[in-house]
């Protein structure tokens, strides 16, 4: 078979376009975001310290301690709170919003309920094929709060 002399150049662009990839679903903790379905964020969740989380399958959390350590800076509530959590979802033209309708995704959102002085911002990255949610501030450097929520076992 002939060899033509874009090849060279079509495996290069590949490999070079697999590392980009590879390198953009990773943070610097090596940690690899993964697009799950809603059934495998559901449950229970702690990052010690008594911190933790309850996502249901109906899209409502309750939540404490999400004032401790790292996640100080949020400004979300320390005792029980509770709300909705939903997927980021892409809106088209580089817009991505959380959406109740998203059946999966990489990315979560959580909207608390009732009042706050302070507005509570909390991002969940989904890393290791679900088996860690963490704490984001970035959605480009996913866990830069260095706070990871392990499943209750």
């Amino acid at each position: 078979m002939p060899r033509t002399p874009f090849t060279p150049v079509v495996r290069r662009t590949a490999a070079v376009l697999i590392t980009l990839l590879s390198a953009a679903a990773c943070d610097g903790t090596g940690a690899q975001t993964a697009t799950v379905p809603a059934d495998r964020v559901t449950g229970n969740w702690q990052a010690g310290g008594g911190t933790a989380l309850a996502l249901a399958a109906d899209r409502t959390f309750t939540a404490s301690g999400l004032n401790a350590g790292e996640l100080a800076d949020t400004g979300c509530p320390g005792g029980h709170a509770d709300g909705d959590w939903a997927f980021f979802a892409d809106q088209g033209g580089g817009l991505y919003v959380t959406s109740r309708q998203a059946r999966s995704g990489s990315e979560i959102g959580l909207s608390f309920s009732g009042s706050s002085d302070e507005p509570c911002r909390l991002t969940l990255t989904v890393v290791d094929d679900g088996d860690t949610l963490c704490a984001t501030f970035d959605p480009d450097v996913p866990c830069d709060l260095d706070v990871r929520f392990t499943r209750e076992r």
